[in-house]
């Protein structure tokens, strides 16, 4: 006869412990000490159990054992990104403390009529700053799973934000103090693909929210320094070191008397600063350049010029959003703020004025 195959019933009956604690050495590491799971798995594996099936354990509870995150671009996206690791990172810690696994879900992609498929195999729903409009939003927002949104607007729900208003207040007002007068902001999309120049005092969709955030903080700054909006340039482009080379040649075509870009995000600095040297115009000397973000770029060399940045903690927002949805099933409503840190660097100095340079 065919030896009866080990269970987890017959694993806990095995060595004196529940079942449930079987169940968690596999699915909820952290419930369980180190000595005890490692005994479990040391037995389970000497009568050749594998642990509990996927299917029976999806079958059995109606969940899968994984969380999607939506973000807002391609899936290569996501493992190049400084912002973008550092928040998976946080995100993952927790669940390999809850023995969950992640699905990542682009919103810019090349076969969208999977997106169905993808969505339909989790459980819950981090969202990472995406566009509310998005269809994939809308689709993952309908199924009604427990969800937490990150630097989104969505009052009903769980959140993680950032102080992205305050900080862009600082930001405005650190250069204001400097005496720059001739600023322009480099900004990714407020809506998805799109890539306009406008004035700051112009109405604004909310499909974004960091960006309407943002751009408030910036108009707090200049109303309170007496400046008219309206002179005050802002473009769209790509989140990207590319985009922000291209943002830059196009301010600097229509307005060659700037003395200060303010970018979203590091990535489009980085692109700033380096159409300002490749045109001969020093940084922070000429052109002062701010960023936000405040992390290292994945796989380069240490820069020589330290940015001027807002320093927000991704690691954290990813992590405390992977908690509120494992260990709090989404706690509706809740709100959480991770503050950020205005860091001043090598990238801005004292305006430059016709005839000093």
């Amino acid at each position: 006869m065919r030896a009866k195959r080990a269970t987890l019933k017959s694993i806990a009956a095995d060595l004196g412990v529940t079942p449930t604690s079987v169940s968690n050495a596999y699915n909820r590491p952290a419930k369980v000490s180190k000595e005890l799971r490692d005994r479990i798995i040391a037995h389970a594996r000497l009568v050749n159990y594998d642990g509990p099936h996927p299917a029976a354990r999806s079958l059995r509870t109606g969940r899968c054992g994984a969380i999607g995150v939506l973000f807002n671009d391609r899936l290569s996206y996501a493992f190049t990104d400084a912002y973008d690791i550092t928040f998976l990172r946080g995100i993952s810690s927790v669940c390999e403390e809850e023995g969950a696994n992640l699905v990542l879900i682009p919103l810019k992609d090349r076969h969208p009529e999977q997106r169905d498929n993808l969505t339909a195999i989790v459980d819950g729903y981090i969202l990472n700053a995406p566009y509310k409009s998005h269809p994939t939003i809308r689709m993952a927002l309908a199924r009604g799973l427990p969800t937490v949104v990150v630097d989104f607007d969505a009052p009903d729900l769980a959140s993680v934000h950032t102080n992205d208003r305050a900080m862009m207040r600082a930001v405005l007002g650190h250069l204001l103090a400097l005496g720059h007068r001739q600023i322009a902001i480099v900004t990714f999309p407020f809506s998805e693909d799109h890539g306009e120049i406008f004035a700051l005092d112009r109405d604004v969709p909310d499909d974004n929210h960091v960006v309407r955030e943002r751009i408030r903080g910036c108009r707090d700054a200049v109303d309170a320094a007496g400046l008219a909006q309206a002179e005050i340039l802002v473009c769209e482009t790509v989140n990207s070191e590319d985009g922000g080379q291209h943002a830059a040649e196009r301010l600097l075509r229509r307005r060659p008397d700037l003395t200060a870009l303010v970018c979203f995000s590091d990535r489009l600095a980085r692109g700033t600063i380096a159409h300002c040297q490749a045109h001969a115009l020093a940084v922070p000397q000429r052109v002062s350049v701010t960023g936000f973000d405040g992390l290292d770029p994945p796989f380069r060399e240490a820069e020589a010029l330290r940015l001027t940045t807002v320093r927000q903690n991704a690691f954290e927002k990813g992590r405390k959003a992977a908690e509120i949805l494992l260990r709090e099933g989404g706690a509706a409503g809740l709100k959480v703020d991770i503050e950020a840190v205005f860091m001043v660097g090598d990238t801005t100095a004292q305006a430059w004025e016709l005839g000093t340079a």
